[in-house]
């Protein structure tokens, strides 16, 4: 696989198997959508946008601190309810979200973590990564003594 933060872990002949995961972000217009057609979800994505976006950077940092690489990608409601209705889900649930997306139908580009300080934010914000959501991920995660 050439694309960027895939390492290969082994092969078996025809296939390089990757290491890295994917990680579901929901822009903030999509994120406004998603918790006001399914409330219940805030308790899984978060209340308010910047509580989801605290969410995200924390588990990115815990998921990098911990040496594991993965993509991110981000949500679409619309893809969703296209998902959902394939398995035929009308209310999801944490199930459902741990599923989604569908990688063979995925059009996206997936970017690789982590952005530069500088590189724009993976939020959508146009602000440098540096100013707005790398200052959710710092100070926040603690592991063993230490404060990150």
């Amino acid at each position: 696989m050439s694309e960027a933060g895939w390492s290969p872990a082994g092969s078996d002949g025809t296939y390089q198997y990757a290491t890295a995961a994917l990680s579901v972000f929901w822009p903030e217009e999509q994120f406004r959508i998603l918790v006001a057609r399914w409330p219940h979800l805030a308790a899984r994505v978060g209340a308010t946008w910047d509580e989801h976006r605290r969410r995200v950077e924390q588990h990115r940092a815990f998921l990098d601190q911990e040496g594991l690489r993965f993509q991110q990608l981000p949500g679409d409601v619309s893809s969703l309810v296209t998902f959902l209705a394939a398995r035929k889900v009308t209310k999801p649930g944490d199930d459902d979200l741990n599923a989604y997306p569908d990688l063979r139908t995925v059009t996206t580009p997936m970017t690789a973590w982590p952005p530069a300080r500088t590189a724009p934010c993976w939020c959508g914000s146009g602000r440098k990564y540096k100013q707005c959501c790398r200052r959710y991920g710092l100070g926040t995660l603690v592991v063993g003594n230490i404060r990150t």
